[in-house]
């Protein structure tokens, strides 16, 4: 598979935000976030040989040639200014840097939408994620090829955003829990139970057409981009520009799935910068177990 991928960078300190982007005292924390999110793209590659080092024959060896090759074609898009210079510099080699002048810097996601959305026509699949998120499943570019063209090109799977609690043992928060009704239905409808299938062999899986839509992330098909590219593409909407790029690029367009909470672990992205851990502490327990 030949995968486009775009994300935007931005960080700037700055005494109050609501954006981890902007938090003052977060370079270290941030630059750790971005690193990992690189470092997580890169290891999905799959070139057709890997190497060996042969200290016994003191040379490089090589393995025997692989049945599948997966190559991303990583474009991450920054105004210039406000970046995290230090870890660019680590990764200048691998992936492509678009310097971007804006009179507001949070229109970069939408800059790398439109990029995303523009160029992707000829690639099997097209990712957008922002600047945080780290991808720990080596299969997740199968499960998003295998449900988008399970469902024809007519929905997207978004993968469940999770942060670790403090002070436990694997306990995981699941940040994008269910909005307000009266949010959500200006969007979409939600339902349970509205697709099943079955991943490679293993146990039927249950979708939901979510409640919550926003992964920070959104993954199509090439033919999907070419289908979103003839519409205009929202600027805001759905919160912010920041979600609006992630979430109503293709909410507006297509059926937004994610796996049903028993099957929650199916597909899912870890927040590495996180935000919401907080809020365990702070907000009460409420309703029964989903």
């Amino acid at each position: 598979m030949n995968i486009l991928v775009a994300l935007p960078h931005y960080f700037n300190e700055v005494n109050q935000s609501n954006y981890g982007s902007g938090r003052k005292g977060q370079r270290q924390a941030r630059s750790l976030a971005l690193i990992q999110c690189l470092s997580s793209l890169l290891a999905l590659q799959r070139e057709e040989h890997d190497l060996i080092l042969s200290i016994a024959k003191r040379g490089i060896e090589r393995t025997q040639k692989s049945k599948s090759q997966t190559q991303l074609d990583i474009h991450l898009f920054t105004d210039g200014e406000h970046v995290l210079e230090p870890v660019l510099t680590i990764f200048r080699q691998n992936i492509n840097i678009h310097e971007i002048k804006l009179e507001n810097s949070r229109e970069l996601p939408l800059k790398a939408r439109d990029y995303l959305i523009n160029q992707g026509l000829t690639y099997d699949l097209c990712l957008y994620l922002e600047d945080d998120l780290i991808i720990r499943d080596t299969e997740f570019l199968k499960k998003q090829h295998w449900l988008i063209h399970k469902s024809e090109h007519k929905a997207v799977l978004m993968p469940h955003r999770t942060e670790w609690v403090p002070r436990t043992k694997g306990q995981r928060l699941f940040v994008d829990g269910p909005l307000r009704p009266e949010f959500i239905q200006r969007f979409c409808e939600p339902k349970l139970a509205v697709a099943r299938g079955t991943y490679q062999g293993q146990r039927e899986l249950v979708f939901d057409q979510t409640d919550n839509p926003h992964s920070g992330l959104f993954c199509i098909s090439g033919q999907q981009a070419g289908e979103l590219a003839q519409i205009a593409q929202p600027k805001d909407g759905f919160i912010g520009p920041l979600e609006t790029a992630a979430t109503l690029t293709v909410l507006q367009r297509y059926v937004v799935l994610k796996a049903a909470w028993k099957d929650r672990y199916f597909l899912w992205v870890e927040h590495g910068h996180p935000s919401f851990q907080g809020y365990c502490t702070s907000w009460p327990m409420v309703g029964e177990p989903l």
